[in-house]
Formats: C-alpha cells, sequence, structure tokens
C-alpha cells in the first residue's frame, strides 16, 4: 500500500473522529489503517469472491473482531465501524 493511501485513510479517519464518529480515535488511525488494509487485500487469499457490499461487510467484521473485546455486543456500534471501513475501502481502491 501506499503512502498516499494511508494519507487518505488517515484524513478520512480524522474527519470521522471530528465529526463525532466515536471509533477512529487518533490513537488508533495507524492500527485501524493496518488492520483494515490487511483485511481488505486478504480477501482473495482467504479463498472469498465477494461482490462490493460483501466485501465491506467483511471489512466491518474485520474492523469488529479486531477492535472490541466481545465482538456480539457491538451493537449501534457497528454504524460507525461500517463509516471506518468506506473510508479505508474508499482509499484502498482510490476512490
Amino acid at each position: 500500500m501506499t503512502d498516499a493511501t494511508r494519507a487518505a485513510i488517515r484524513r478520512g479517519l480524522a474527519d470521522l473522529w471530528a465529526n463525532g464518529c466515536p471509533v477512529p480515535a487518533p490513537e488508533l488511525h495507524e492500527r485501524l489503517a493496518d488492520v483494515g488494509l490487511r483485511r481488505w487485500h486478504s480477501v482473495a487469499r482467504r479463498g472469498r469472491r465477494l461482490g462490493p457490499d460483501e466485501r465491506l461487510r467483511d471489512l466491518v467484521r474485520g474492523l469488529v473482531a479486531a477492535f472490541e473485546p466481545d465482538p456480539k455486543l457491538v451493537g449501534p456500534l457497528v454504524r460507525d465501524y461500517e463509516c471506518v471501513a468506506r473510508v479505508i475501502a474508499e482509499a484502498a481502491t482510490g476512490r
């Protein structure tokens, strides 16, 4: 992944944080980028063939599993993880 991709993710996460999203705290930006990009790029290696919406949901599942002690209890916070996943996906695809 390029420095430009990482920079785009950091900018997007900072914007989410500034607008009240509780997931991308500044101290988590690098880890969110690392985990998110690794999950995004590992789809084929994991033997998955997913459409765009499924791939985004897969990324959300990976982020929740990596950052929440009990993923079953995430509840409405999952919407915030979806915003984070969208930022990572857009940066990874150059959108």
